[in-house]
């Protein structure tokens, strides 16, 4: 695969995630948030498992690793997906997109934590900076469209969200180093699905089964566009040029995100808003341009 083919690729996967933040609201306009994950990562499950069969000829895990890979499962999949949907439902797609951006910042202070990275001085003046542009989106970063009583909820989980998934790579990088991302990320659609399918046979009566096309095509492209086709060809992108270039990526997902919700349903973005996300921005670019800190974890990769 070209290089220039490549990152066309990656800038379709970044324009699919962004688009995603409106398209979800279709899919959870009737269903609940629980029950369009657990339905997403039911189907996702075995395809991707199909993918990392066919591309490493092998998808087994060891043993020993599967208390780690159920933790991973259930921070990457039960919790985030799910708050990513409640958070998407409640709020605009400008404030989650603009929250869940922050997750870069708490991988890096949970790295600290963890000491799988030492201390950086400048990696954390720009966490804070961050945090005081979440605090503008939180606080002041209303438009019209985001009036209802919950948007305050749905913005809080899309900080609760950006935790949950800036914590993943800290759980999954023993397993991604062993393994690889893609096959920890298939064994963790499987497993993530449990829970989410567990809770909903027990409340399936109160389940709501729509009948628009809206809310399906929106499972379907969550399933075949932001699941399949993203995941496997971000790990692609990984594979071939990089993790650090491909991440640089993630930071072009929120400007699709408010474009594709300004066109398709006419949501605006007001000076709060836009304060706020060149704040969280000014953050990242600071966490981003910081010298690499020593790791403090070690691994060897298995045979």
């Amino acid at each position: 695969m070209k290089k220039g083919w490549l990152e066309w690729i990656l800038l379709s996967v970044a324009l699919i995630w962004g688009a995603n933040y409106t398209i979800g609201k279709f899919g959870v306009a009737h269903m609940s948030s629980i029950q369009f994950s657990a339905l997403r990562f039911i189907m996702v499950a075995p395809i991707l498992l199909l993918i990392t069969g066919i591309i490493e000829r092998g998808i087994r895990i060891e043993k020993k690793d599967w208390g780690r890979l159920i933790a991973v499962s259930i921070v990457g999949v039960t919790l985030y997906q799910t708050l990513f949907m409640v958070s998407v439902k409640y709020t605009t797609a400008t404030n989650a997109s603009l929250l869940i951006s922050m997750s870069p910042i708490f991988t890096g202070i949970l790295a600290i934590l963890y000491k799988h990275e030492a201390f950086s001085l400048k990696t954390q003046l720009g966490s804070v900076l961050a945090f005081f542009g979440a605090a503008f989106v939180l606080l002041f970063g209303h438009s019209s469209h985001a009036l209802s009583q919950l948007a305050w909820f749905g913005n809080i989980m899309g900080i609760v969200a950006a935790i949950a998934w800036g914590w993943y790579p800290i759980l999954a990088k023993p397993l991604v180093v062993k393994y690889s991302a893609l096959r920890v990320t298939a064994w963790s659609a499987l497993i993530g699905a449990i829970p989410l399918t567990v809770y909903c046979l027990f409340t399936y009566q109160t389940l709501i089964w729509p009948t628009d096309i809206g809310s399906w095509s929106s499972l379907a492209y969550s399933v075949l566009f932001v699941t399949v086709y993203g995941l496997v060809m971000w790990y692609v992108g990984i594979g071939k040029i990089g993790s650090t270039k491909v991440m640089v990526y993630m930071y072009v997902i929120p400007l699709f995100a408010v474009v594709f919700a300004a066109v398709a349903i006419g949501e605006t973005i007001n000076a709060m808003q836009l304060l706020g996300g060149l704040i969280i921005f000014s953050g990242l670019y600071i966490v981003k341009k910081s010298p690499a800190p020593k790791t403090a974890l070690k691994l060897k990769k298995a045979n």
